[in-house]
């Protein structure tokens, strides 16, 4: 009889489920074996729609280069122009501190060196570029292997957050295995790397990409989404249970004045869709208005990529940090709602929903959100639509 211990499910089948690579396509790996072993895999059909996840860091969040000809001009070893990670993280301060890398050279610099390096014409962002094979992404390509050089703010030993965040390998028996996506070049190729990853910011694209994409399993809320999550029977204390237990709560907890607390109804409706999390970064040394302009192209892009790998892509959900909510008036002719928002003095939240075909914008001031878009149950927290 199989069954947990062989890995086989009560058909006598390996159990499969859909993951993502860079590009956005859905995939599966089925490793090779011996003619004999004749076990089939059971393999859940993906969602057939999409509603990616963009989150837009504060000012200087995100990772600039210079361009050749200003980092000769300034005797740079390297061409990088902002890069938090390099500054935050417990080496990055050593570094600091012992007038090494690129935190000691910032605390060594002149005030005219500083203006040279941080110039909106001679500065870009510092994008995840990579490999591709007869269309496909090059795990082993020249171009891909500098960028994962250069992208360590994700390390290489980033763990899987399944379902779609995961480690791809395929293996022939007696040879090695030959490299698939790794779960740190998925995340790059989401934008990741884009911003500062170390601390908050990291932590919650974690965070988001695990709880949005574990809703529901087999017709039934999982433990993230239940307010007495319970395994097997036994009550449990799920991972990220303080924020489930918050949202679980209904719109006052989250600053809302009134609104009905989430069902599971609602939740397994929203449940059948990917909400792939990203990140792009921006030059921020640039207008709103310019970096908008490059975010609006970026999310077009985004959006006409999943519609030819065959998703249904009609809307994102846009999540921004600090002072950011004016570059998105730039967005039209998209639907948009403002709201809701907790704010603070040195931060503000906002989530963004864009709806491609049509051109109204209307703002949500009570945290109810229009007719026009459908909006998930657990961002209906009420609010001020700050800075519109």
């Amino acid at each position: 009889m199989s069954g947990a211990k062989d890995g086989l499910n009560q058909h006598g089948n390996h159990p499969g489920e859909f993951s993502q690579g860079v590009g956005g396509w859905a995939e599966y790996t089925v490793n090779m074996t011996k003619t004999e072993d004749t076990v089939r895999h059971d393999i859940k059909v993906p969602p057939g729609k999409v509603i990616p996840v963009i989150f837009l860091p504060g000012v200087m969040g995100s990772n600039l280069r210079m361009s050749k000809a200003r980092q000769d001009g300034l005797r740079r070893p390297d061409n990088r122009a902002w890069r938090p990670d390099d500054m935050v993280t417990i080496s990055g301060k050593r570094q600091v501190v012992t007038n090494a890398g690129l935190g000691g050279w910032f605390k060594n610099a002149t005030p005219a060196q500083r203006q040279l390096v941080f110039d909106q014409n001679e500065t870009e962002v510092e994008y995840y570029h990579y490999t591709e094979s007869r269309g496909r992404f090059d795990p082993e390509g020249k171009e891909t292997l500098a960028a994962d050089a250069r992208h360590q703010n994700v390390p290489d030993g980033f763990g899987a957050i399944p379902p779609l965040l995961g480690n791809n390998q395929m293996r022939t028996p007696g040879q090695p295995y030959v490299r698939r996506e790794s779960a740190a070049q998925i995340a790059r190729w989401r934008g990741w790397s884009e911003v500062l990853f170390d601390g908050a910011y990291g932590k919650m694209l974690s965070v988001a990409e695990r709880l949005l994409n574990n809703i529901a399993k087999d017709g039934t809320t999982t433990m993230f989404w239940q307010a007495k999550p319970m395994l097997d029977n036994i009550a449990v204390s799920p991972m990220h249970h303080d924020i489930s237990k918050l949202v679980l709560q209904g719109p006052v907890a989250c600053g809302g004045k009134a609104g009905p607390v989430i069902t599971d109804s609602e939740l397994l409706k929203i449940a059948a869709c990917w909400y792939p999390v990203h990140a792009m970064g921006y030059n921020f040394l640039q207008s709103n208005g310019k970096s908008a302009q490059v975010i609006a192209k970026r999310i077009r892009g985004m959006v006409k990529g999943y519609q030819e790998r065959g998703f249904k892509c009609d809307e994102v959900i846009i999540v921004t940090h600090s002072i950011n909510p004016p570059k998105l008036r730039i967005f039209q002719p998209f639907n948009m709602v403002f709201g809701p928002c907790a704010c603070a003095a040195s931060a503000w939240l906002c989530v963004f929903w864009i709806d491609f075909p049509y051109g109204r914008m209307s703002v949500s001031q009570s945290g109810a959100a229009p007719r026009a878009v459908t909006s998930p149950p657990f961002f209906r927290a009420g609010g001020p639509a700050t800075m519109v």
